[in-house]
């Protein structure tokens, strides 16, 4: 499965920015490495998983709709040429 047209989760990105939380505290309470996590967040891993998303929810108040948030409606897109 390719994975590396998927969107960035910029909400969440900014989320942890935001509340100084590092990528290395999400790796701690997922059970895996900053890097993945860092490759989930900009787009070049999988998704997170349901459970993921609840963990985060749970453990660092993420709020769960930036999880489903869709991509940007075309009428916002801007084309570079």
């Amino acid at each position: 499965m390719d994975t590396s047209n998927r969107q960035p989760y910029n909400k969440i990105k900014a989320f942890l920015v935001e509340n100084k939380i590092k990528h290395r505290d999400v790796a701690n309470i997922l059970k895996t490495k900053p890097n993945t996590i860092s490759k989930k967040l900009n787009g070049f891993g999988g998704d997170f998983t349901l459970k993921e998303a609840q963990l985060m929810h749970i453990e660092l108040g993420v709020p769960i709709a930036y999880f489903f948030e869709p991509g940007v409606p075309k009428k916002e897109q801007r084309y570079i040429s």
